[in-house]
């Protein structure tokens, strides 16, 4: 039997380099510049990245208002 542990992943990202729309535009392909000048692609069903934009809009998070920076 196949391990199916999931482990968190995390990749440092420099900046947004592109956004399209693939697979018949049911995934969105995000590309970014890593630090050391490589290219990291990310796919993501469009619906994804639909939550992730509203969330991105929502209230300011707690690190975000200066009234509550610490």
């Amino acid at each position: 039997m196949a391990d199916e542990t999931l482990h968190p992943l995390a990749v440092a990202v420099k900046s947004l380099i592109g956004v399209g729309i693939i697979d018949g535009g049911d995934t969105v392909d995000l590309r970014f510049a890593a630090p050391d000048g490589q290219v990291i692609a990310v796919l993501i069903p469009r619906a994804v990245f639909a939550e992730l934009q509203a969330r991105a809009l929502e209230a300011p998070t707690r690190l975000d208002d200066p009234e509550q920076r610490s």
